[in-house]
């Protein structure tokens, strides 16, 4: 009786050492459940078809390891806590504890996020036939980020006794002296938000917005400033609000590319207008870079000054810069071989000057007699 009289006692007074010791050895087997089960788990999803289990599985194995060493910490000091009667430091980490868990859930959360934006940048996200493009992905994966950033920081100021409630009415008081002084700041904030959801342009496209005078290749859409890359090779960083406030032209996504240009023959080449014309059109109507479906003009337009002008219009089947200025110059060359297979000639500015000899003495005169006899006249 005696020994269980001190073996009472002993636990009365060290009992907590033995609670902390049973606290370690069942972390130590949560751990290693929780490593056999993720493994198992990882395997099986790993020939599954879906990536978001392989992403979830991947994300929350690191801080489930650290939520779980915390669930034993906080078994151990509690245990500590109430042998000592220090009441104090088991309520500072009970809201340690917490705050711990607040901080694995949202770590998890975030690399999950993470995952999903990595999966999807390397294998683009495709809505019916449509790819979406980087630009809008990682916005929309910016978004659930601070989704994220926001609901664990409520948690975790909850977790401190902080008045959340009383923090969102002051907010919404700060919000509109905040908005206020950094109106222009919420303004290219609130342009870049509808440059995601409108996309008048993506990373990578050539823009131009003649009003602000930019041209350039997108390279970057942030949440306050759009970076292009002039043909220079000068970076511009550009506040979204201009592009939501001015004309954007984006030569990326057209269709075709016009050639559109005037050319003169001599007066003397009027009879031979018609089938210099008919050729040009023939020769453009056989090329496979000239799109037949869009208008193609070929005409006799006006009597200038010293030409006799007609038009070519036409649409090349490329957008490519490049590319159309070489099926330009062959369209030009093969129309300048088709003029002087006809005979004719392009027309340069001239000018015919008459004279009156009546009042002019002979060349052979010296200046003196030449003036001698122009005053007797």
């Amino acid at each position: 009786m005696q020994f269980l009289s001190d073996f009472q006692n002993w636990l009365g007074t060290y009992g907590w050492i033995l609670d902390a010791a049973l606290s370690v050895v069942f972390a130590v087997l949560a751990l290693s459940g929780w490593v056999f089960l993720h493994r198992l788990l990882l395997r099986h999803a790993l020939r599954t078809d879906t990536p978001w289990d392989n992403i979830i599985l991947r994300a929350v194995n690191a801080p489930m390891i650290v939520l779980i060493i915390v669930l034993g910490a906080h078994d151990i000091v509690e245990s500590a806590a109430g042998a000592l009667d220090n009441f104090q430091l088991g309520e500072a980490f009970q809201k340690a504890h917490v705050v711990a868990t607040a901080a694995a859930l949202f770590w998890a959360a975030l690399r999950i996020v993470a995952g999903g934006e990595r999966h999807y940048r390397n294998r683009p996200l495709r809505i019916g036939e449509k790819a979406v493009d980087a630009g809008s992905i990682h916005a929309v994966f910016r978004v659930l980020r601070a989704v994220v950033f926001f609901i664990a920081a409520l948690m975790i100021l909850e977790a401190l006794g902080v008045s959340v409630s009383g923090l969102l009415a002051f907010g919404g008081v700060g919000g509109i002296i905040v908005g206020l002084a950094a109106k222009d700041m919420l303004g290219n904030f609130f342009s870049g938000m509808v440059i995601f959801w409108e996309r008048p342009f993506v990373i990578g496209d050539w823009i131009r917005c003649p009003a602000v005078n930019l041209e350039g290749v997108v390279r970057s859409i942030g949440w306050r400033v759009t970076e292009l890359e002039t043909f220079d090779k000068r970076p511009l960083y550009v506040p979204n609000a201009i592009f939501v406030d001015n004309i954007i032209e984006n030569p990326q996504r057209m269709t075709n590319r016009r050639i559109y240009e005037y050319m003169g023959l001599r007066y003397d080449d009027i009879p031979k207008m018609s089938a210099v014309l008919a050729d040009i059109r023939a020769m453009l109507e056989s090329r496979e870079d000239i799109d037949k479906e869009k208008m193609l003009m070929v005409n006799f337009d006006r009597y200038g000054a010293s030409t006799i002008d007609f038009f070519i219009y036409a649409f090349t089947t490329t957008t490519g810069w490049a590319e159309f200025h070489r099926i330009k110059e062959e369209v030009l060359l093969e129309i300048a071989a088709i003029v002087e297979r006809h005979g004719a000639e392009f027309a340069f500015p001239t000018r015919t000057v008459h004279h009156s000899f009546d009042s002019v003495p002979p060349p052979e005169l010296n200046p003196k007699e030449a003036a001698r006899r122009i005053g007797a006249e």
